[in-house]
């Protein structure tokens, strides 16, 4: 779902970097006071040694989504009267070092080092970075977020732990850390599959370990709900793992577990298929469809991504499908 709806521009948009370097000790904490709703909520800030607040920001928007690096001093934050009636976003924060304390529905939650919170802007009340640190941010609506990740920040259960040893969470850590590192090389789409990625695997990492896992009939009955719900969908581009799961009114996990014994996940069969859908249709056409227009058909958003996959599975480029394709038709 998050790939469609922002993914709509394919270029390039660069990423922004902002900081009170070269400010006065008493212009730093209001310049951050101005620039933080830009790329975060509306907040009451204060700052307990304004005179040595820094902060540094490295980021990158697309439509309602936001992907942001911030390193800085000690502050606090309260929401203000105006952030009510706003629409509600989930926000995913990562903590690489320092420590967080945030007020949070009715508790109020430590956050530290290499600890992943999941919050619901509808609840969060405050904050207090006790000390200077280091975070990882994602914020968006919450409409666009798997099912899962929504309940998460709902049950307000605190912190998850990312560091070495935590399985799926620390994989979907790192996923955003990969993000974060090549904002500068991801166009839009790529931004936005990038992002789909991470959704899923921190949905899944995020269930909680209750649920059982599908019986071995289950399993079959499932992939094949699956199997013919995508070969329906093949040209829909917001077709994903979340997608199919909400669709199909399962969890993600659910659905990863019963592509387990398959040698392939979700994600990469629904590729396979638009691939040799797309080959077909370039091998058999006269030539008059690019491969632009192919790709866009089936669900992929990146016509460079596109043909980079195409190769690795084929060995041949698109291109040249389509060039041999018209000199059979025209021989």
């Amino acid at each position: 779902m998050v790939v469609a709806l922002l993914a709509e521009v394919f270029g390039m948009v660069g990423t922004g970097t902002w900081s009170t370097d070269g400010l006065s000790h008493n212009r730093a904490p209001v310049a951050w006071t101005r620039k933080m709703p830009e790329l975060h909520l509306p907040w009451t800030l204060t700052f307990p040694e304004p005179d040595r607040f820094r902060a540094a920001v490295r980021y990158r928007s697309l439509d309602e989504l936001t992907v942001a690096e911030f390193q800085g001093g000690r502050y606090a934050g309260r929401r203000t009267d105006d952030a009510e009636g706003r629409p509600a976003r989930i926000g995913v924060l990562i903590n690489l070092s320092g420590r967080l304390v945030c007020r949070y529905g009715d508790g109020e939650v430590a956050v530290g080092p290499h600890d992943l919170l999941v919050w619901d802007s509808d609840l969060a009340r405050a904050f207090d970075a006790v000390e200077p640190h280091h975070e990882l941010s994602l914020l968006l609506p919450r409409g666009m977020v798997p099912q899962g990740l929504a309940a998460a920040a709902a049950r307000a259960s605190g912190p998850v732990p990312v560091g070495a040893g935590t399985g799926l969470a620390a994989i979907a850590a790192d996923q955003l850390r990969a993000i974060v590192r090549e904002l500068d090389h991801l166009s839009d789409a790529g931004l936005a599959i990038a992002c789909q990625n991470f959704f899923d695997t921190l949905d899944s990492a995020l269930v909680p370990t209750v649920e059982a896992s599908p019986s071995a009939s289950a399993r079959t009955a499932l992939l094949n709900r699956v199997r013919r719900y995508v070969e329906d969908r093949l040209d829909d581009p917001e077709l994903s793992a979340s997608a199919v799961a909400e669709a199909l009114d399962v969890s993600v996990r659910t659905l990863h577990l019963a592509f387990a014994g398959t040698g392939t996940t979700v994600g990469r069969w629904i590729r396979e298929r638009r691939l040799k859908v797309c080959y077909r249709e370039l091998a058999h056409g006269s030539g008059e469809r690019t491969v632009t227009d192919v790709a866009f058909r089936w669900g992929f958003n990146d016509v460079a991504h596109f043909s980079r996959v195409f190769k690795q599975t084929y060995g041949i480029t698109p291109s040249r499908v389509v060039a041999l394709a018209r000199r059979t038709s025209a021989g």
